[in-house]
């Protein structure tokens, strides 16, 4: 047993465990690609103040991270070393006040834009096409259809991964496209999110067109994990990622059951359960590939995590 994980005997046998601690425990699920390593130690939390004690005092050589919904994670088959930590369904709540939505760092993105829909609150709409929840979106300044969460971001509240309380305003992140510095090393357990007074029928108009161009442009039903590649910055080319993966006869590729989407070139799809090596390995030769045809480097959007 290692040294970590008698660390969380030691404290499970002295506390109750608001949440789930598990062992040597498989994230194959915990991401939408389907496939993925063991997390060391899986920490399903549901307590914030039990959370700081946790970080606190759990020493600083082991190794800490967050995972939310899997929507865009690649956990390689070594698996996580270290604690896991996912916020549990006590970090799913969600109120307003005037012209803010105060929301838990679990809470999907797509219940904050309906919850927007029934306050005649807009300005959220976009957020019912991100999967996953809002402090994953946070975490890399997810957006779409024109928006993104830097634009409604008023501040957030959470811990570091060593217990400290942090509360972290706009002015205090430097956003960038699909990236957030501050990410690396916090838990958003509570963002506070702008909105504005619109029209309920006009709210619901612009999630339905949200909702049926997800559906015409992006696959459902599929192990997949979102965008694959982030877009290339407009000085270095206008065309998108997808664009670039038809326009190099990419989107043909397919090895050991990984292959893009036949409805989106930039969206892979994931037919095996044998490993995540894989997927990282397709990535990688896609990449390869449209660097050497036209001298465009692209950057991975899905995450990857864990160790080959």
């Amino acid at each position: 047993m290692s040294e970590l994980i008698n660390f969380f005997k030691d404290y499970e046998k002295n506390n109750k465990i608001e949440g789930r601690l598990m062992f040597d425990h498989s994230l194959a699920k915990s991401s939408w690609l389907g496939v993925g390593g063991n997390a060391e130690v899986f920490y399903i939390c549901d307590s914030k103040k039990q959370l700081i004690e946790i970080l606190s005092n759990l020493p600083q050589k082991f190794n800490r991270s967050i995972i939310g919904q899997g929507s865009n994670i690649l956990i390689r088959d070594g698996g996580i070393k270290g604690l896991v930590i996912k916020l549990g369904k006590s970090f799913q709540n969600i109120n307003n006040k005037n012209n803010t939505i105060i929301v838990g760092g679990a809470t999907l993105d797509k219940v904050i834009a309906r919850y927007g829909e029934k306050k005649s609150l807009g300005g959220l709409e976009f957020l019912s096409g991100i999967p996953g929840n809002i402090g994953g979106a946070l975490a890399m300044n997810a957006g779409c259809f024109g928006s993104e969460i830097s634009n409604i971001f008023l501040s957030a509240n959470g811990v570091d991964y060593f217990g400290n309380i942090i509360k972290i305003a706009k002015e205090d992140f430097n956003f960038e496209y699909r990236y957030n510095p501050l990410a690396l090393n916090s838990i958003f357990t509570e963002i506070i999110l702008s909105a504005e007074n619109d029209d309920q029928n006009s709210i619901s108009s612009k999630i339905e067109k949200i909702n049926i161009e997800r559906t015409l442009s992006q696959p459902k039903g599929i192990k997949t994990g979102g965008s694959t590649f982030k877009n290339p910055d407009v000085t270095i080319s206008k065309k998108k990622a997808w664009e670039l993966i038809r326009e190099t006869k990419n989107h043909e590729l397919s090895f050991d059951g990984v292959s893009f989407s036949k409805k989106h070139s930039n969206f892979i799809e994931n037919k095996q359960n044998k490993s995540a090596n894989i997927i990282e390995d397709f990535c990688k030769l896609v990449k390869k590939n449209i660097f050497e045809k036209t001298g465009i480097e692209l950057n991975l959007e899905i995450k990857i995590m864990g160790i080959r």
